[in-house]
């Protein structure tokens, strides 16, 4: 991937007619320079029924898809055709290379590991009792009387050489054999599941037609306002459109997007509309003037609907 934001490529994977972004580098960067939350789907392979704290990969609508196309930040590649066909193709060196960027990625894991036990062990260490004080040790100022047999063995020394060396019990030390060095230990790195092959396939240049993107003229009119849209079924829309990032704000509208001529019937405006106020949000709904021969795609009206009483 590139390093810098400026000239960021996002790479999004097309898998069975759904638009994936597996790198957590794209995922942060969208969101927060384009406002593109989107959906995880990853779920854990010992748990895969839970569905409160999902994952990567991040799921794109068909509009998120194409509007990072437009703005030339991302491209999209066939991800079953383009991924095993780069596998097939890699040389010797982009494998040595891609093997090396795995060690590195362990390393910095390694790093972050002992980071956190060593913080850990900072704040247990204050927790801990202090050791209790050792009573002082008492030294005598005036030694003991030597007993009898001090006596006699210091006479013995001074007696000369014969105590050292006429004993027939004296045997000389034995010299400790020298320990064998042992081999160095080799580097234990935590073991790491790689989110994407980045590292082994390049930017590719494949770019499939986003398809079903209908509502997408609505969806980049709020977009470039500075809304944040995520999916809208719960509340009985197509959008849930936010003022802000999820994180901070309630969603303060419904959204829906209609064709330019198409007919609403009256009995979906009721019940959008109640059903948008039931939910405490308003009901959003807009469209865009289609491109004539003459013209290009014109203008986008929206228009807000409240339940206010009979």
């Amino acid at each position: 991937m590139a390093s810098t934001e400026d000239d960021r490529q996002v790479r999004i994977s097309k898998i069975a007619g759904r638009y994936l972004v597996f790198d957590i580098d794209d995922v942060t960067y969208i969101r927060r320079q384009h406002g593109i939350c989107a959906v995880f789907t990853g779920t854990m392979p010992q748990n895969p029924t839970q569905n409160v704290f999902l994952g990567l990969p991040l799921e794109l609508y068909a509009e998120d898809a194409k509007m990072l196309l437009d703005r030339k930040v991302a491209y999209i590649a066939d991800d079953p055709l383009e991924h095993l066909t780069r596998l097939k193709s890699m040389d010797d060196e982009t494998r040595k290379s891609y093997l090396q960027s795995i060690k590195t990625q362990r390393r910095t894991a390694q790093l972050v590991i002992d980071d956190a036990k060593a913080q850990s062990q900072a704040r247990h260490k204050d927790k801990r009792k202090p050791k209790q004080p050792q009573p002082p040790v008492v030294v005598p100022t005036e030694l003991p009387p030597a007993s009898v047999d001090d006596a006699a063995a210091v006479e013995q020394e001074e007696g000369g050489e014969e105590f050292f060396f006429e004993s027939s019990s004296y045997k000389p030390a034995k010299t400790a054999p020298a320990t064998p060095q042992k081999p160095p230990v080799k580097e234990k790195l935590p073991a790491i599941t790689p989110t994407t092959s980045n590292a082994m396939i390049s930017n590719g240049t494949s770019n499939p037609d986003v398809e079903n993107h209908t509502a997408l003229p609505l969806y980049s009119y709020l977009n470039e306002r500075g809304y944040f849209i995520t999916p809208g079924l719960r509340f009985g829309g197509d959008f849930s459109v936010y003022p802000g990032d999820p994180f901070r704000y309630h969603a303060h509208y419904m959204a829906n997007s209609y064709g330019w001529d198409e007919k609403i019937p009256m009995l979906d405006l009721v019940t959008s509309g109640r059903l948008g106020t039931a939910v405490k949000k308003s009901f959003l709904m807009g469209g865009q003037k289609p491109a004539t021969d003459d013209s290009e795609a014109g203008e986008l009206r929206a228009f807000c609907i409240e339940w206010a009483g009979m």
